[in-house]
């Protein structure tokens, strides 16, 4: 099913893989010298790690961090010159995101595999261990009336009926799986965020419905398997997932 005004702000493809020990990153760069028309702009990806400051003079203050793990990047990141398409190529995979607006999925796919081809010829990777599909959706609830999410979504957090309480936030997360797709698994996030306006000025709860499904595996990088894992058990997850998961009241809002 295709909408005029599809709810997608991101969707990413990520093929994580081993490469051969004595792998140079810097051939990496190999791999951008066949795409810079497409893909000019380049940064370093270093290795992050996160972690917390506390103040001993104030414990009540903490303040989290984020500092790199070595001087050395651990891949590198092509962006095209809209910022639409980005491109991660790692030492541990491959990662390509195409941003709003998203057009289709035979569009996003094919450019995403044959750019995985083009990247798996230069770093001839021992093996595939996962492969994954992520769509991040902002359903943009109308900020009229009285609101009820469960006619937007049908998967929703249940506050206990002896609680005297009002929901006015929350931060979902289900891990599901479905004996049709297995050994598939799919990540459930979902949240709502703070009232705001869209683009016609209009005032909108924006909801976050994020859809992550992977799949463990152990495929040669040219296993035939991989494609079929992604058009058949992913791409067919995340669209169950998403569709059986909203309204008819929700679609109208992409139309």
């Amino acid at each position: 099913m295709r909408f005029l005004n599809p709810p997608i702000t991101e969707a990413i493809l990520d093929i994580t893989v081993n490469l051969h020990e004595n792998f140079n990153q810097e051939e990496l760069l190999k791999f951008h010298e066949s795409i810079k028309d497409s893909f000019p702009n380049i940064q370093k990806r270093m290795a992050l790690q996160g972690g917390f400051e506390f103040n001993l003079e104030n414990p009540d203050e903490i303040n989290s961090q984020l500092f790199s793990l070595s001087n050395k990047p651990e891949g590198y990141i092509f962006i095209s010159d809209d910022t639409k398409r980005i491109i991660q190529a790692r030492l541990n995979g491959f990662t390509f995101s195409r941003l709003k607006p998203y057009e289709s999925w035979e569009s996003f796919y094919g450019e995403a595999y044959q750019l995985w081809q083009k990247y798996a010829q230069i770093t001839y990777p021992t093996e595939v261990v996962r492969l994954a599909l992520r769509y991040v959706n902002q359903i943009m609830i109308p900020a009229t009336g009285t609101i009820e999410l469960k006619d937007y979504v049908k998967t929703l957090p249940e506050i206990s009926s002896n609680l005297s309480v009002v929901m006015e936030g929350y931060f979902m997360q289900i891990v599901v799986a479905h004996p049709d797709y297995q050994p598939s698994r799919g990540i459930i996030n979902q949240t709502i965020g703070q009232i705001s306006e869209n683009e016609k000025g209009e005032k909108v709860y924006p909801l976050i419905f994020d859809i992550d499904v992977f799949q463990q595996v152990n495929l040669d990088p040219d296993d035939d398997l991989i494609r079929n894992i992604f058009e058949v058990n992913l791409r067919t997850f995340r669209d169950e997932i998403f569709f059986k998961s909203i309204t008819k009241k929700t679609q109208e809002l992409f139309q």
